[in-house]
């Protein structure tokens, strides 16, 4: 495991985080616009945000904790940390050496 992967997760949770706010309000402002019923802008807009807000707790409050534990916990952690940041395989800073199959 390493500090580097951690603060590449959290950076780009942080940057997910305000991505998603960013556009759940301008989809619950341009609803009409955007030919999309309000209601249901606001909910998906709403489910985006609490869906980045959930990863960011499964991290902090399930995962970070166990990283430096022996043994099976601190293995799963790993894992967990692995596939959590191997949604963002695309970006720049994104090593290959922490694919979840490279652990």
């Amino acid at each position: 495991m390493s500090d580097a992967l951690v603060q590449f997760l959290r950076a780009r949770l942080d940057e997910k985080r305000e991505n998603a706010q960013s556009i759940a309000g301008t989809m619950a402002r341009n609803a009409g616009a955007l030919n999309l019923d309000p209601e249901r802008a606001v909910a998906h807009a709403q489910e985006m945000v609490t869906a980045v807000e959930a990863r960011v707790r499964l991290f902090e409050e399930t995962i970070y904790p166990y990283l430096w534990v022996d043994g099976r916990a601190g293995r799963l952690a790993d894992l967990q940390l692995r596939l959590l940041a191997f949604e963002f395989t695309a970006h720049p800073d994104y090593r290959t050496e922490w694919a979840p199959d490279s652990a």
